[in-house]
């Protein structure tokens, strides 16, 4: 074979390779536009905003809401009490009964409604307590006051929660929220997530 005849069956060779590469490729699986991976996105929880609850007053302690001043006064825990109608009556399992004398006095010009016994809670590590049905003897319950409050008059009244029997008077706080009857808890204690223009006024049931 001469040195030209060669040189033509190198470059057919050559010529054909790609050919055949090319083939190959094609014959395999294409990939399709729409099996191309897509990025998950994890949406991250929403986050609950907490406020801290205002430093609690101690008992005794008088708040001011507009012209209306309430104050803490007593405390006290029973495992049973006589009712204003001479029934007994005992707590539900696992709880206890817990006093709370309120005082009110209305420092203004002009008569203002007495607030509603929802508007008082008892807050115990992440658990919201509200009043429960009281008229206990001899002392005056807070539901039967009467919807107004004269100028310069004042009233004292008994709020009955019932409470864990494993609760103590340290760990208990006692909210006025004038204006809600919720705080709302969260699993965050100390601290509630409860709306901003709300007022609320809170009080240690220990000095």
């Amino acid at each position: 074979m001469d040195f030209n005849a060669a040189m033509r069956k190198t470059s057919s060779i050559l010529f054909t390779l790609p050919l055949i590469l090319s083939a190959c490729f094609s014959a395999g699986p294409s990939a399709s536009p729409s099996a191309a991976v897509t990025p998950t996105v994890t949406q991250q929880p929403a986050v609950t905003a907490t406020i801290v609850l205002p430093t609690p007053s101690s008992p005794g302690d008088t708040i001011t809401w507009k012209s209306l001043q309430a104050s803490l006064g007593r405390l006290e825990i029973t495992q049973e009490y006589e009712t204003e109608y001479g029934s007994t009556r005992i707590p539900p399992a696992g709880q206890k009964f817990l006093w709370v004398e309120v005082h009110l006095k209305n420092t203004g010009q002009i008569e203002l409604q007495v607030p509603a016994a929802e508007h008082f809670s008892v807050l115990y590590a992440a658990i919201e307590l509200k009043p429960a049905y009281g008229h206990r003897k001899d002392y005056a319950d807070y539901t039967t006051l009467g919807p107004v409050l004269f100028p310069d008059h004042e009233q004292d009244a008994w709020l009955r929660f019932d409470i864990p029997l494993t609760a103590d008077l340290k760990e208990l706080r006692f909210v006025f929220l004038p204006e809600s009857a919720q705080v709302g808890t969260s699993f965050d204690s100390p601290e509630y997530p409860y709306s901003r223009d709300k007022p609320t006024f809170v009080w240690n049931c220990t000095p």
